[in-house]
C-alpha cells in the first residue's frame, strides 16, 4: 500500500450518525461508510467510535489501496460554541495592509489567551471590519484610514472532547489533520454548493476569506497568518 496525498478523508461525527468518506482531487466519493445510531440522549457516543472504525478502516484502506494516515473530523456536538470579542487599532492614520490587520488579529488571540487556555480552535473568523465609523464583511479596497477595528469570532471546543477522539483514532495509527464544526459548514451550503464533504474541501482550500488559517509561526512555507492575507499580494 501507498500514501497517496490526493485523496481526503473526512470523518464525520454526529448524534445519530457516523459517516467516513474518502474524496479525490477532483471532489468524486470514492468510499462512503455510513452507520445510523438510535441515540436517546442527544450526545456523540465516542463509545461507537472505536467499532465504527474497525468495520470501516480497513475497507478504506483497500478501497483506496493506501495506508489511512491522517482524518478530517467534522463534528456536530453540543459544546462546540464561539467566542467573539472586537479589537481596535490604537493608532491613527492607518495603512490597511497585512501588518496592520495581523496585529489586530495577535492582539485579540492574546486577549483571548486565558479563555483558549483548555479549548481547541476549530475556526477563527474575521466577522466584520469596522473602517472609519463603516462597518464592512469583507476587507475593502481602500489603502488608507484613521480609525479601524475589527469583530473576530473562534469557534471552539473543549480540548478533553478533541483529545478522545484523537485517543480513539491513534489505536488505528490515524492522526487527527483538522476538526471542522458542521454548523459552520452547513452556513456556506445553499443550492450550487449543497455537498457538506464538497464544501469541507473548499473551506480548507480558503472558500472563506475572512477566516484566518493559524499556521506554525515558525513554518518555512507560510508565516503565522500569511495564508489569509494571501489576497493583499
Amino acid at each position: 500500500m501507498v500514501n497517496n496525498l490526493e485523496n481526503k478523508i473526512f470523518l464525520f461525527l454526529g448524534v445519530n450518525k457516523f459517516t467516513i468518506v474518502a474524496i479525490n482531487s477532483s471532489n468524486e466519493f470514492v468510499y462512503k461508510g455510513e452507520t445510523l445510531i438510535n441515540n436517546q440522549n442527544n450526545k456523540i457516543e465516542l463509545d461507537f467510535l472505536d467499532n465504527f472504525l474497525n468495520e470501516n478502516i480497513f475497507k478504506v484502506e483497500k478501497k483506496l489501496n493506501e495506508f489511512v494516515k491522517n482524518v478530517f473530523l467534522i463534528i456536530d456536538h453540543q459544546n462546540i460554541f464561539p467566542i467573539r470579542l472586537s479589537i481596535k487599532n490604537k493608532f491613527d492614520n492607518i495603512i490597511i495592509n497585512s501588518n496592520s490587520i495581523n496585529k489586530l488579529i495577535l492582539e485579540a488571540k492574546s486577549c483571548c489567551n486565558k479563555t483558549l487556555e483548555d479549548l481547541d480552535i476549530l475556526h477563527m473568523k474575521i466577522d466584520k471590519f469596522y473602517i472609519d465609523g463603516t462597518y464592512f464583511e469583507t476587507l475593502p479596497e481602500k489603502k488608507n484610514c484613521k480609525n479601524l477595528s475589527i469583530e473576530v469570532s473562534y469557534i471552539c471546543i473543549p480540548k478533553r472532547i478533541s483529545k478522545t477522539i484523537e485517543d480513539v483514532l491513534r489505536k488505528y495509527q490515524i492522526s487527527l489533520d483538522k476538526i471542522l464544526s458542521l454548523d459552520y459548514l452547513n452556513s456556506f451550503l445553499d443550492d450550487k454548493n449543497d455537498n457538506l464533504y464538497v464544501m469541507a474541501q473548499k473551506i480548507l482550500n480558503g472558500f472563506n476569506q475572512n477566516e484566518v488559517y493559524i499556521t506554525n509561526k515558525y513554518s518555512k512555507k507560510l508565516g503565522f497568518f500569511e495564508r489569509f492575507f494571501n489576497f493583499f499580494n
